[in-house]
């Protein structure tokens, strides 16, 4: 539907001129009341939030930085939303951080933050060899906060299930899957076309429902969404890549070179609905750019 808003023509049938829509906001309904953690006192929130994603709480200072806990044996940083008022995490925030920190946060660092906080909407920001992981708490529910089971929505995995779930009812708490990928480049047969090649090595869904975690790898994953012309703020759809299409090509999926314009925004859904988000360029498939890691 939002591709739809974005993408109005003038006339009936998808024709005419394009029509540029009129503001609107998305809303992810959830079922706790997010102004009453919100009216926690900062040490019971920043405890919450510590808990929501499994992390150790041991506060520690890295370069003079005061830190909350750890992820594994990664960094772990509670984004005081709080602070002067009201205070939002954007791409000077980061930058701000890595200049005080630099490598001394190894290769991943996360920071906890409630989602309207959170200014940008990539999973991850990489700078130089770190890469700060965004998790996100959303305005929705765990089944812990309420004590009652709830049904998932199961997303497709092929474009005869895409109507699947329009009188489901259910709930779930987000939760961003595990992905690992390599990115490549590769030339179909008789050399007509080059594609830029993402292949799924790693796809585990982290989604809090029975029988979630029994699921082999790349089993939970549903579709591959791509915005070719990514804006650095919304995401318009120009391409679905449904898991049985990808499963058949060897778990790779093929990006037309000639599709990309600029930056583009990689979307990772797992059946019950959770995203990985990325963005990437064509450098990032053909040049010193490479990358094989993926999320936590």
């Amino acid at each position: 539907m939002q591709k739809r808003l974005l993408n109005l023509k003038s006339e009936i049938g998808n024709k005419g001129k394009p029509l540029k829509p009129k503001p609107f906001t998305l809303y992810h309904a959830g079922l706790y009341d997010f102004s009453k953690l919100k009216q926690l006192l900062w040490e019971e929130w920043r405890r919450f939030a510590l808990l929501l994603f499994n992390c150790r709480d041991n506060r520690h200072t890295l370069s003079g930085i005061e830190l909350d806990g750890y992820k594994g044996r990664s960094d772990v940083l509670v984004f005081d939303y709080q602070k002067d008022g009201g205070v939002v995490l954007d791409y000077g925030f980061i930058d701000d951080l890595h200049a005080m920190i630099g490598s001394k946060a190894g290769r991943q660092f996360f920071i906890i933050a409630p989602a309207a906080s959170v200014t940008f909407l990539e999973d991850y920001i990489d700078k130089g060899p770190v890469r700060y992981y965004i998790l996100r708490i959303p305005y929705s529910i765990i089944n812990e906060l309420h004590n009652r089971d709830f049904e998932a929505i199961k997303q497709p995995v092929d474009e005869s299930q895409v109507n699947d779930t329009v009188d489901a009812v259910g709930f779930d708490f987000i939760r961003q899957p595990k992905l690992e990928c390599a990115y490549s480049t590769e030339k179909s047969e008789g050399q007509m076309m080059e594609y830029a090649t993402i292949k799924i090595k790693t796809f585990k869904s982290e989604a809090m429902l029975k029988g979630a975690s029994q699921l082999a790898n790349r089993e939970s994953l549903s579709m591959v969404m791509v915005d070719f012309s990514y804006d650095g703020e919304i995401f318009n759809l120009d391409k679905v890549y449904y898991a049985k299409e990808i499963e058949k090509n060897a778990w790779k999926v093929f990006l037309p070179k000639e599709e990309f314009k600029g930056q583009i925004m990689i979307i990772y859904l797992d059946i019950y609905g959770n995203e990985y988000r990325e963005v990437k360029t064509l450098e990032d498939f053909t040049g010193s750019k490479q990358d094989q890691r993926g999320g936590n």
